[in-house]
């Protein structure tokens, strides 16, 4: 293992106690409470999130969240509901981002992050399975579906990293550095505000917002990333897929702005199946119930509209 590529905290076993309870409040507040599984891989060990696991026959997802963020953000104010009665759920903390799993980074421009996501299906014993991600997470998504196409059912990318650049824009820079050159809590209302949520209709109340504040601010401060930033695939990469993929995207992101990504999407992937904008919703797309409902919607009907 590159210790080059290992991210770490400063403190290993205050960040331990601090996640392990950043996400028992998470439970706490949504009143319910997730299995927690670790499993080994390539990369160290990953901690997964999951639910129904008793329910062997009932459809599975798997998930994949973003940079800078851990599983339990998709389940901000209980947005996951709707898929807890009838689906087998499995959330995964990515390696190398400031979460309970290992530290050590998969490399972008490689196979790394489809075998790291290969081998949590391994270790969950899942033969083939939904996925969905967002951002980063889109990006792994569509690193598992290049390396083992044959495990993955469908792919949901929300707001995906690895289609379009990071967007450069004078707005986006300034959100996105604000809170990483002054780490405050009033820089990062200001960069969740702007940047991850869409006030007044793409929110959290605020007891979810102080922890996502918290959470962002440990990290922040506390976390040494050693990784890769997300970048696009190739276009021979993404020609290359063959899984049905299905974009869900806000149409105010500003870190992957939705233009660029569907005329990429719609020009290179032959397998897109579906596109759907959300109108005001910004870059956190997971925490909108809006677009997890859109999700469930298209895995139950396939009610999302086709690419024109």
């Amino acid at each position: 293992m590159n210790p080059s590529r290992v991210s770490t905290f400063h403190e290993p076993a205050e960040a331990s106690t601090f996640l392990e309870n950043w996400n028992k409040e998470v439970e706490y507040l949504n009143g319910f409470q997730y299995k927690r599984i670790t499993v080994q891989t390539s990369f160290g060990h990953t901690r997964v999130w999951a639910c129904n696991t008793h329910l062997p026959a009932s459809k599975t997802i798997v998930i994949f969240p973003g940079a800078r963020t851990c599983g339990l953000f998709w389940d901000m104010d209980n947005a996951l509901r709707p898929f807890r009665n009838n689906y087998r759920i499995y959330i995964t903390d990515v390696n190398g981002q400031p979460s309970l799993s290992h530290g050590h980074n998969p490399a972008i421009k490689t196979t790394d992050y489809g075998r790291w996501a290969t081998d949590v299906l391994d270790g969950l014993h899942i033969e083939k399975t939904i996925i969905a991600g967002a951002s980063l997470g889109g990006l792994i998504c569509m690193k598992l579906c290049l390396l083992s196409p044959d495990r993955v059912e469908k792919a949901i990318l929300m707001n995906p990293a690895g289609i379009r650049p990071f967007s450069f824009s004078i707005r986006n820079l300034y959100y996105n550095l604000l809170p990483i050159v002054l780490p405050t809590r009033s820089n990062l209302a200001r960069f969740l505000d702007n940047a991850i949520f869409c006030p007044p209709t793409h929110d959290v109340p605020p007891v979810y917002k102080n922890l996502i504040s918290d959470y962002l601010l440990y990290a922040l401060m506390q976390h040494k990333f050693r990784g890769d930033y997300p970048e696009p695939l190739r276009k021979e990469e993404l020609e290359r897929l063959t899984t049905d993929i299905f974009l869900i995207v806000g149409a105010k992101d500003l870190l992957f702005p939705p233009g660029g990504t569907i005329r990429i999407a719609k020009q290179y992937i032959q397998s897109l199946r579906g596109i759907s904008v959300l109108p005001a919703t910004a870059h956190g797309i997971e925490t909108s119930k809006e677009a997890i409902n859109l999700m469930y919607d298209l895995l139950e009907n396939a009610s999302i509209p086709q690419p024109a």
